[in-house]
């Protein structure tokens, strides 16, 4: 009965025992779900209330440039003296045919025509000069004559010449934001800075390229200012009515598009075929998914709005221009793990000379004179031109380590007789348009070493006289290399330092063979000969660069 009693109280002191234990097991269970709750908390608060995820990259990169222009006759130098002239035959002067510019310069330079002068350059239209031109040209021996006389001024003709930037630095900065709003519903947007060192005022001077205007294609793709601005800014609606069907509205994704992210190292940068569109615009795609492997979207956009800013209503109904209207397939024909065919057809309707931006214009075009001080000026286009289409067909391959691609565009011009003081469609400014068709060839290869660090790529394309692409957006510094009516050879290596720090070093080889690379206005050039042009051509050129790009 001891043994038993005995055997009991130790059963007793047992079972307390791991009950103490018990409750400071639980305890500690307790005091750790509080503690890892507390952990917790901000990261569930951060999710219910930041619903954008960030990344982007940070860009500084390092140019040297060296280009020779070519030898040209000053066009804006002889328009100045062409509209002298007008004032100095005036049938109210009864002057005599003039034996030199001298002769036209000291009659206009004259202090008792100061006023006539300038009353006369106050009230100079573009028909006035074209009205001109037609009267001279009606009469082929004065025209002629005056013509031979006007290109003897010492200032028109003007011998090649080298033009350098030994060293320019850039600092480009984007912010790539995505968000959820459903399972079918989806944003994406990318704010942009893209600035010289050194400058931040966001207008350039002026110098014949497009690139050198501050419009709303270009002003996150060309070295501009500090200002953080929208690239890309849209919504992506899927499965609409449970169907391959989706819709895209907002700022497109319309720069850097296949094949012109591979020099890069980066994934499919844009929608459209950058050998044909590398230009910042809004629109909407409508697209449906036939297969896995091929998908097709309907594209459209708006290049310019006419009725907005540019004080339409004070304008008759004669003078008011229509909108810019795109409209596009892009068909992603064949789209598999190694292989990618991509197709792009567009057409660009009531093109204008020229798009709503900012400039800083050394000259007058109309007049051909210099403007007396650097003003900030917002340009507005002042005609529409006609029609331009647009086409490109590129395959891409993987194949042991290589990525290997080529493509075909082309373009043809539908103008209206139209012209300005930059000119018409393809065409000089005192000059009928006519239907003009280019095209450009474009083919690259690049080789990714076994370590998954290192690509060495080469890229080679030629433009025709009259080809012409939307690639104001191009972010090739210098000018836009799928635009050259010649050739661009480019030798690159980019190499991954870390897989988000890539270093690289690149050169460009331009060889021009026409001028007006990049414009839809005026008339392509020979420059193996001298030619009229009114603003400086290159020649050739070269760029090499050194970019450090921080991914985050």
């Amino acid at each position: 009965m001891k043994k038993l009693l005995a055997l009991t109280a130790l059963a007793c002191v047992a079972l307390a025992g791991a009950a103490a234990a018990a409750d400071e097991d639980v305890a500690a269970l307790e005091k750790r779900i509080k503690e890892l709750e507390k952990r917790l908390r901000p990261l569930e608060v951060r999710a219910a209330t930041d619903r954008v995820d960030f990344n982007g990259d940070l860009r500084f990169e390092l140019h040297n440039i060296d280009a020779e222009v070519a030898a040209y006759y000053d066009g804006m130098e002889f328009q100045k003296n062409f509209v002298n002239t007008m004032f100095y035959m005036n049938p109210a002067f009864a002057n005599p045919m003039p034996t030199s510019v001298g002769v036209i310069d000291a009659f206009a330079a004259n202090p008792n025509n100061y006023g006539a002068y300038h009353s006369f350059l106050d009230n100079l239209q573009f028909s006035d000069l074209q009205a001109a031109y037609a009267q001279f040209a009606s009469d082929p021996a004065t025209f002629q004559q005056i013509m031979g006389l006007l290109m003897q001024d010492p200032d028109v003709p003007v011998g090649s010449y080298d033009w350098k930037n030994d060293i320019f630095y850039t600092t480009r900065l984007r912010l790539n934001m995505q968000a959820k709003m459903g399972d079918d519903v989806s944003f994406a947007g990318r704010l942009s800075m893209y600035k010289p060192w050194g400058d931040s005022s966001g207008v350039q001077v002026f110098n014949g390229a497009a690139s050198s205007m501050n419009i709303d294609g270009a002003t996150t793709r060309v070295p501009n200012s500090d200002l953080l601005r929208v690239e890309r800014a849209y919504f992506n609606w899927n499965n609409i009515a449970d169907t391959s069907l989706y819709l895209s509205v907002g700022r497109r994704p319309s720069t850097g598009g296949p094949p012109l992210h591979l020099r890069d190292d980066e994934l499919r940068a844009g929608t459209p075929l950058g050998t044909l569109i590398d230009f910042q615009f809004d629109g909407i795609t409508a697209g449906y998914s036939l297969n896995d492997h091929s998908h097709l979207r309907l594209c459209y956009g708006l290049g310019y709005e006419s009725g907005f800013g540019s004080a339409e209503n004070l304008k008759s109904p004669a003078d008011r221009m229509k909108d810019v209207h795109f409209l596009g397939v892009n068909w992603d024909l064949y789209d598999k793990d190694d292989t990618f065919v991509q197709g792009t057809v567009a057409r660009a309707f009531d093109v204008t000379d020229g798009f709503n931006g900012l400039v800083v214009m050394p000259v007058n075009p109309l007049t051909g004179m210099s403007v007396p001080a650097g003003i900030v000026m917002r340009y507005s286009p002042s005609a529409n031109l006609g029609d331009i289409d647009l086409a490109s067909l590129m395959a891409m391959r993987q194949w042991r380590g290589f990525d290997f691609f080529a493509s075909y565009s082309y373009m043809k011009s539908h103008p209206d007789a139209v012209t300005t003081p930059f000119g018409g469609l393809f065409s000089d400014p005192f000059d009928v348009p006519q239907e003009r068709d280019g095209s450009m060839f474009y083919a690259g290869a690049r080789y990714g070493f076994a370590d998954e660090k290192t690509k060495v790529g080469i890229e080679f394309n030629q433009g025709s006289q009259y080809w012409f692409n939307f690639s104001q957006g191009a972010d090739d510094v210098f000018a836009p290399k799928t635009a050259t009516r010649g050739e661009v050879w480019e030798l690159y290596v980019t190499h991954r330092i870390t897989p988000k720090f890539v270093a690289k070093l690149d050169f460009m080889d331009y060889q021009y063979d026409y001028s007006g690379s990049g414009w839809h206005l005026g008339a392509p050039k020979d420059l193996d000969q001298q030619q009229m042009l009114g603003f400086p051509s290159y020649k050739n050129a070269t760029k090499m660069a050194l970019s450090l790009t921080a991914r985050f």
